[in-house]
């Protein structure tokens, strides 16, 4: 580790739902500060259905029993009473729910001792049980903002941007969005990273390979608009496959019938063999739109990895994408726009092969500099020092 900071230090770690096949993120940055010696404790709210390779496990609040609750919550108040008291009876809850819902903490209160920080990631439910945990203990925290948190989820945002040790978010286009909304508040950048190592490729690109878009089946990832773009594009491009599930599934499978796409949903993909289609894909697409209730994308990952693994990349014009896709390493077009998406495809496919490794070459090395989970974490250690 020669370079790279390393710390004795102890953090605890909030998610939503863990592990999560769409939040690899969390488990890369987990397994990057236990690489450089942080010892982690990680708690959820509730099991995630995803089987991650190398997950710390974790605790989750759901399943905690309620005499384990009891008894934590009976320690906790013999070692620091008023803390512990004023937590339970403040009428204020500005976290939000009940003296019961704080007491339900306890036992992850209790397993924080000799813990010096508690970090959530995103700013909605992990959040509030982040600085409920603070209340209890006496330790700082601080959240990293990502999409749904930030665009669908604002309430009490500017109390938790106020309240915590620090907060970080993921792209400029979210700290701008932010800043707009609570001026003078402070947010640190600090970038999803991709495992630049786990994600090199080891075959040669294979220039006749599928298209490749991965994502959940949702609105803001712009899969309609990728199916009729394919349909247009039909006999020009390869074969496009979407990998991922979620509640559009039988309204895109209906819309590949009636248009005759050359699409085909693959449904969810371990991380392991989303790598390898990425490995056999001769690009990689994602037409980020801003849905209906003003839920979105911020910068996603899976465009990171396909850039990691030298794919030359298709997005719009939309949130975080202008800040990852160059015309050097892709193309961005206007979202909700399938004949621009289909020109986009279109033109990438009929680009010598050497020119599409040029431009997944120079996809990678800006990822290596830009997004990478080294680099990123170590950004976030430089933080929690700061916070201490």
């Amino acid at each position: 580790m020669s370079g790279e900071q390393s710390t004795e230090r102890r953090v605890a770690y909030v998610a939503g739902t863990y592990p999560e096949l769409s939040e690899t993120f969390v488990t890369g940055e987990l397994r990057e500060l236990a690489r450089r010696g942080v010892k982690t404790v990680v708690f959820a709210v509730v099991r995630g259905g995803g089987e991650l390779q190398g997950a710390p496990p974790a605790t989750y609040v759901v399943e905690l029993s309620k005499p384990s609750q009891l008894a934590s919550l009976v320690a906790l108040a013999g070692r620091h009473p008023v803390r512990t008291a004023r937590a339970l009876l403040d009428r204020s809850r500005r976290w939000g729910g009940s003296a019961r819902d704080m007491a339900a903490l306890a036992p992850m209160a209790r397993a924080m001792r000799g813990v010096d920080h508690v970090h959530a990631h995103f700013a909605g439910q992990p959040t509030d049980v982040a600085a409920r945990l603070s209340e209890l203990t006496g330790v700082p925290f601080s959240f990293t903002a990502h999409a749904h948190d930030v665009f669908v989820e604002w309430e009490r945002m500017p109390l938790k941007l106020d309240a915590a040790r620090f907060a970080a978010t993921v792209c400029e286009y979210n700290r701008d969005y932010i800043a707009e909304r609570v001026p003078g508040a402070r947010l640190d950048l600090v970038v999803c990273g991709v495992d630049t190592e786990a994600f090199e490729r080891t075959r040669p690109y294979d220039s006749d390979g599928p298209v490749v878009a991965v994502g959940r089946l949702v609105e803001q990832k712009g899969f309609e608009y990728l199916v009729r773009a394919a349909a247009r594009a039909r006999g020009r491009i390869p074969e496009v496959l979407i990998v991922g599930d979620g509640p559009l599934r039988s309204k895109l499978e209906a819309l590949v019938g009636d248009l005759d796409a050359p699409v085909r949903l693959l449904g969810p993909r371990s991380h392991e063999q989303v790598r390898a289609l990425y490995e056999s894909a001769s690009m990689a697409v994602l037409p980020c739109v801003v849905a209906a209730d003003g839920n979105r994308d911020s910068m996603p990952v899976s465009l990171k990895e396909a850039m990691a693994l030298e794919l030359p990349v298709v997005g719009t014009d939309e949130v975080g994408l202008p800040e990852l896709i160059g015309p050097d390493r892709g193309r961005l077009v206007a979202p909700r726009d399938a004949e621009a998406l289909a020109g986009a495809l279109v033109e990438l496919a009929a680009l010598a092969p050497d020119e599409r490794v040029a431009l997944g070459r120079a996809g990678r090395a800006f990822v290596q500099q830009h997004c990478n989970l080294r680099t990123e974490t170590g950004k976030l250690l430089g933080l929690f020092a700061r916070a201490a």
